[in-house]
């Protein structure tokens, strides 16, 4: 089953086969909305802490609603492990496989050698918004996941079907509000979600991507070396997926002096 907004592609996926003692964590099951047309309320999960706690407080609450999740392939890997973590512990959540042109959101970047823009901000519309817009039955309300300290963030909207709620912050719960929330109902809080190859992200978190997932890294500075090679051919400066050349921003202050870091495995 796909649905399709221009070139954007989804592809729903069935939660994981279950035993015959599995009971969905829903007030409302796949399918059944809250007023019979099918499901009119929706939570926008990224798999992180507000989305958690987002799901779980409006369970607490009675809400009916189908919680979301948009795999674009581009996610760390332990927010899709904790997603199906959640989906084996009964809480059901749709997985959406988006896709552009068939291809997932880093080897659509590797074939028009271009990166996510922090100005732009064409993957999350191209990957998220438009994918989650073509599966949403309008007219429909989606829950978003800012908390009581995103007061900058929250924009009351209604547009093209489409009316965005932010209970968290409503309720006044804040980061630490969701932490507590998480841990009452006995899960693990998640790890940070996001993109592996996001420009948003600091050097840190770029330094245990190298550190980390070695694979990850090699294909990260694959994509970059991509799009200097384009610009290149273009007669145009080189453009960096974070300011600087990736090994320039994780090594400027460091040494590996013991050889301590994983080599790559990814065979690119």
């Amino acid at each position: 089953m796909s649905f399709g907004w221009g070139h954007v592609e989804v592809h729903p996926q069935p939660p994981q086969s279950r035993g015959g003692n599995y009971r969905p964590k829903l007030a409302c099951p796949s399918g059944a909305g809250a007023n019979g047309r099918g499901n009119d309320r929706y939570l926008s999960s990224g798999g992180g802490v507000n989305s958690t706690a987002l799901m779980l407080y409006l369970i607490d609450q009675g809400e009916q609603f189908e919680s979301v999740y948009a795999d674009h392939g581009g996610d760390y890997p332990e927010t899709l492990e904790y997603i199906k973590m959640l989906q084996t512990r009964g809480y059901q959540i749709t997985v959406l496989e988006t896709r552009e042109e068939g291809l997932p959101l880093y080897e659509y970047c590797c074939k028009y050698r271009m990166c996510p823009s922090i100005w732009q901000r064409w993957c999350t519309d191209r990957f998220k918004v438009r994918p989650l817009r073509a599966y949403f039955q309008l007219p429909a309300t989606v829950y978003i996941g800012f908390d009581a300290g995103e007061e900058r963030r929250i924009k009351p909207l209604t547009t093209d079907g489409l009316t965005y709620e932010y209970p968290l912050f409503e309720a006044g719960i804040d980061r630490q509000g969701c932490v507590d929330l998480i841990e009452a109902h006995g899960l693990p809080i998640p790890p940070k979600s996001g993109c592996y190859f996001c420009p948003f992200q600091r050097v840190g978190e770029w330094r245990q991507l190298r550190d980390k997932y070695p694979d990850l890294w090699c294909k990260t500075k694959k994509m970059e070396a991509l799009i200097i090679a384009k610009r290149e051919e273009q007669g145009k400066p080189p453009f960096y997926i974070n300011k600087k050349p990736l090994d320039q921003v994780v090594n400027e202050g460091q040494d590996d002096m013991f050889g301590w870091r994983k080599p790559c495995n990814c065979g690119l």
